[in-house]
Protein backbone atom coordinates (compact mmCIF):
# COMPACT_ATOMS: atom_id res chain seq x y z
CA UNK A 1 0.00 0.00 0.00
CA UNK A 2 2.33 2.34 1.04
CA UNK A 3 4.61 1.52 -2.36
CA UNK A 4 1.47 2.13 -4.60
CA UNK A 5 0.76 5.76 -2.39
CA UNK A 6 4.30 6.80 -3.63
CA UNK A 7 3.61 6.05 -7.04
CA UNK A 8 0.99 8.26 -7.06
CA UNK A 9 2.43 11.08 -5.30
CA UNK A 10 5.15 10.76 -8.01
CA UNK A 11 3.37 9.94 -10.96
CA UNK A 12 0.65 13.59 -9.67
CA UNK A 13 3.89 15.59 -9.77
CA UNK A 14 5.49 14.50 -13.01
CA UNK A 15 1.68 15.44 -14.29
CA UNK A 16 1.63 18.67 -12.25
CA UNK A 17 4.97 19.83 -13.85
CA UNK A 18 4.41 19.49 -17.49
CA UNK A 19 3.89 22.59 -19.56
CA UNK A 20 0.85 23.67 -19.65
CA UNK A 21 -1.60 25.98 -21.33
CA UNK A 22 -4.01 28.54 -19.65
CA UNK A 23 -7.54 28.66 -21.98
CA UNK A 24 -10.02 31.47 -21.04
CA UNK A 25 -13.89 30.47 -22.31
CA UNK A 26 -15.71 32.73 -20.37
CA UNK A 27 -15.94 35.69 -18.07
CA UNK A 28 -19.07 34.58 -16.82
CA UNK A 29 -20.03 33.08 -13.21
CA UNK A 30 -22.44 31.72 -11.05
CA UNK A 31 -20.78 33.23 -7.95
CA UNK A 32 -20.04 36.70 -6.88
CA UNK A 33 -17.08 36.21 -4.24
CA UNK A 34 -16.38 39.35 -2.24
CA UNK A 35 -12.91 39.10 -3.16
CA UNK A 36 -13.00 38.50 -6.91
CA UNK A 37 -10.24 39.65 -9.59
CA UNK A 38 -12.33 39.38 -12.23
CA UNK A 39 -15.10 42.36 -10.53
CA UNK A 40 -14.04 45.02 -13.11
CA UNK A 41 -14.49 42.40 -16.30
CA UNK A 42 -17.48 42.18 -18.14
CA UNK A 43 -19.86 39.54 -16.87
CA UNK A 44 -21.36 37.21 -18.94
CA UNK A 45 -19.08 36.89 -22.22
CA UNK A 46 -18.97 33.59 -23.77
CA UNK A 47 -16.11 32.97 -25.74
CA UNK A 48 -17.05 31.96 -29.50
CA UNK A 49 -16.12 28.05 -29.63
CA UNK A 50 -14.00 28.63 -32.77
CA UNK A 51 -12.16 31.19 -31.04
CA UNK A 52 -11.27 28.55 -28.04
CA UNK A 53 -10.37 25.78 -30.21
CA UNK A 54 -7.99 28.15 -32.50
CA UNK A 55 -6.20 28.98 -28.50
CA UNK A 56 -6.58 25.08 -27.97
CA UNK A 57 -4.77 24.65 -31.04
CA UNK A 58 -2.05 27.50 -30.67
CA UNK A 59 -1.26 25.30 -26.98
CA UNK A 60 -0.38 22.07 -28.63
CA UNK A 61 0.85 23.66 -31.71
CA UNK A 62 2.86 26.52 -31.32
CA UNK A 63 3.91 25.90 -27.13
CA UNK A 64 4.49 22.33 -26.63
CA UNK A 65 1.79 22.92 -24.12
CA UNK A 66 0.91 18.86 -22.64
CA UNK A 67 -1.64 20.15 -20.03
CA UNK A 68 -4.24 22.49 -21.00
CA UNK A 69 -6.30 24.29 -18.25
CA UNK A 70 -9.90 25.02 -19.35
CA UNK A 71 -10.90 28.47 -17.11
CA UNK A 72 -13.06 31.64 -16.91
CA UNK A 73 -15.12 32.81 -15.06
CA UNK A 74 -16.80 29.57 -14.22
CA UNK A 75 -15.78 27.47 -17.53
CA UNK A 76 -18.60 25.07 -16.59
CA UNK A 77 -20.67 27.71 -17.84
CA UNK A 78 -19.79 27.81 -21.52
CA UNK A 79 -22.58 25.72 -23.30
CA UNK A 80 -19.90 23.58 -25.20
CA UNK A 81 -17.86 22.93 -21.85
CA UNK A 82 -18.05 19.14 -22.62
CA UNK A 83 -17.33 19.55 -26.25
CA UNK A 84 -14.04 21.66 -25.56
CA UNK A 85 -12.93 19.04 -23.39
CA UNK A 86 -13.26 16.55 -25.70
CA UNK A 87 -11.41 18.58 -28.29
CA UNK A 88 -8.20 19.86 -26.06
CA UNK A 89 -7.92 15.60 -25.64
CA UNK A 90 -8.70 14.75 -29.11
CA UNK A 91 -5.83 17.42 -29.94
CA UNK A 92 -3.20 15.28 -27.88
CA UNK A 93 -3.40 17.12 -24.38
CA UNK A 94 -2.03 14.61 -21.44
CA UNK A 95 -4.00 16.25 -18.93
CA UNK A 96 -7.42 18.07 -19.43
CA UNK A 97 -8.32 20.36 -16.44
CA UNK A 98 -10.40 23.14 -14.96
CA UNK A 99 -10.36 25.22 -11.63
CA UNK A 100 -14.02 25.54 -10.84
CA UNK A 101 -16.48 25.98 -7.74
CA UNK A 102 -17.85 23.28 -8.23
CA UNK A 103 -21.06 23.67 -8.65
CA UNK A 104 -22.15 21.43 -11.97
CA UNK A 105 -19.84 18.92 -11.11
CA UNK A 106 -22.61 18.05 -7.95
CA UNK A 107 -24.62 16.86 -10.77
CA UNK A 108 -23.71 13.75 -11.66
CA UNK A 109 -24.72 13.44 -15.66
CA UNK A 110 -22.67 16.98 -16.04
CA UNK A 111 -19.71 15.12 -14.28
CA UNK A 112 -19.67 12.01 -16.26
CA UNK A 113 -20.01 13.55 -19.39
CA UNK A 114 -17.03 15.97 -18.34
CA UNK A 115 -14.88 13.15 -17.41
CA UNK A 116 -15.95 11.11 -20.14
CA UNK A 117 -15.02 13.51 -22.51
CA UNK A 118 -11.09 13.59 -21.11
CA UNK A 119 -11.01 15.97 -18.36
CA UNK A 120 -8.78 14.60 -15.87
CA UNK A 121 -8.15 17.19 -13.45
CA UNK A 122 -10.36 18.95 -11.53
CA UNK A 123 -8.97 22.08 -9.20
CA UNK A 124 -12.21 22.81 -6.74
CA UNK A 125 -11.87 26.70 -4.91
CA UNK A 126 -12.96 26.24 -1.42
CA UNK A 127 -13.02 30.04 0.52
CA UNK A 128 -13.99 28.84 4.17
CA UNK A 129 -14.12 25.75 6.18
CA UNK A 130 -17.68 26.28 7.17
CA UNK A 131 -21.04 26.72 4.79
CA UNK A 132 -21.09 29.88 6.63
CA UNK A 133 -18.24 31.28 5.63
CA UNK A 134 -17.70 30.11 2.35
CA UNK A 135 -21.45 31.34 1.38
CA UNK A 136 -20.61 34.99 2.95
CA UNK A 137 -17.13 34.89 0.78
CA UNK A 138 -18.45 33.47 -2.18
CA UNK A 139 -21.59 35.83 -2.09
CA UNK A 140 -23.85 32.61 -2.86
CA UNK A 141 -26.47 30.54 -0.71
CA UNK A 142 -25.66 26.95 -0.38
CA UNK A 143 -22.35 27.14 -2.72
CA UNK A 144 -20.61 25.05 -0.08
CA UNK A 145 -22.68 22.00 -0.18
CA UNK A 146 -22.70 21.97 -3.88
CA UNK A 147 -19.08 22.28 -3.87
CA UNK A 148 -18.40 19.71 -1.75
CA UNK A 149 -20.97 17.07 -3.34
CA UNK A 150 -19.09 17.89 -6.72
CA UNK A 151 -15.78 17.39 -4.91
CA UNK A 152 -16.91 14.07 -2.93
CA UNK A 153 -17.89 12.41 -7.00
CA UNK A 154 -14.89 13.36 -8.37
CA UNK A 155 -13.27 11.60 -5.24
CA UNK A 156 -15.42 8.64 -5.21
CA UNK A 157 -15.63 8.39 -8.41
CA UNK A 158 -11.36 8.29 -8.87
CA UNK A 159 -11.02 8.91 -12.54
CA UNK A 160 -9.41 12.59 -11.97
CA UNK A 161 -7.04 14.31 -10.34
CA UNK A 162 -8.38 17.05 -7.79
CA UNK A 163 -6.91 19.82 -5.91
CA UNK A 164 -8.49 22.58 -4.06
CA UNK A 165 -7.04 25.67 -4.01
CA UNK A 166 -7.74 27.70 -0.64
Amino acid sequence: MAERSKDQMLWREEVANKPKHWVRAVTACNSRCLFCLDSDTPRNVYLDEADIKREIDRGIDELGAEKIIISGGEATLHPKFVDLVRYAKERGYDRVQTVTNGYRFAEKAFYLDSVNAGLGEITFSLHGHTAELHDHLTGTPDAFRRLVKGMVRALRDGRVIVNVDV
